[in-house]
C-alpha cells in the first residue's frame, strides 16, 4: 500500500470534515466503518474486490451504510469506489482518526490494570495522564490480571510500567545476577 496515496485521501476527508464542521460526525462514521469492516470479513472483501462493478458497489454500500453514516462519509465512499480506491477504506478512516486526534491535541492512551477501576478512579487517572503528557488523553482501559497489581500505561512509543509483576521481575533479575545482597 502506498502511504502517500492513503494520506492524500485522508487529508481530503479531514479537509471536507473540517470545512463543513463535521469532524465529530465523521469520527463517529470512522468508528462505525472500522468496526463493521473488522467484524465482517465479507464486507472487507466486498470493498477490496476489483470484480464488482462501480455502480453495484455504490448501490450496495449505500444500502449497507447509508442510514448509519453521514452524507460526507457516504459521498467520500462513493468517490473511493469511483476511483477504485475503496480497498483503502479501512486504512483511510484509521488514518483519519489518528490525524484528527493529532490536530486536536488528543493522545490515545492504553491503560492496563489488574482490577476494574471505578468511574472516579478512571477519571482521576485520566487527569494525571493529561498532566503527564501535556495533552488531552483518550484512554482505553483494559484488565490484565497477569500484572498482579499497579498499572501499565502505553502511548505512542512509550510504556510506563508501575505493575507489581514488573517490580517482581526486576527483583528476580537482580538477585539472579548476584548484584543484590540480602541483609
Amino acid at each position: 500500500m502506498h502511504y502517500k496515496i492513503l494520506r492524500r485521501y485522508t487529508l481530503a476527508l479531514y479537509g471536507v470534515a473540517e470545512d463543513t464542521k463535521k469532524l465529530d460526525e465523521v469520527k463517529k462514521d470512522a468508528d462505525f466503518i472500522i468496526s463493521m469492516l473488522n467484524e465482517s470479513r465479507d464486507l472487507l472483501l466486498f470493498f477490496s474486490s476489483p470484480i464488482i462493478n462501480k455502480l453495484k458497489k455504490k448501490k450496495i454500500a449505500k444500502m449497507i451504510l447509508g442510514d448509519s453514516i453521514s452524507e460526507v462519509s457516504m459521498r467520500f465512499i462513493d468517490l473511493l469506489i469511483e476511483r477504485k480506491r475503496d480497498n483503502l477504506l479501512k486504512f483511510i478512516y484509521e488514518d483519519y482518526l489518528a490525524l484528527r486526534n493529532e490536530r486536536l491535541g488528543i493522545m490515545n492512551v492504553k491503560i492496563k490494570t489488574a482490577v476494574e477501576l471505578s468511574a472516579k478512579e478512571k477519571e482521576n487517572m485520566q487527569k494525571k495522564i493529561d498532566e503527564l503528557i501535556n495533552l488531552k488523553s483518550n484512554p482505553t482501559f483494559e484488565i490484565d490480571k497477569d500484572i498482579i497489581g499497579g498499572f501499565q500505561i502505553s502511548y505512542k512509543d512509550t510504556i510506563l510500567d508501575a505493575s507489581i509483576k514488573s517490580q517482581l521481575e526486576k527483583l528476580h533479575k537482580l538477585y539472579k545476577s548476584g548484584d543484590a545482597e540480602l541483609n
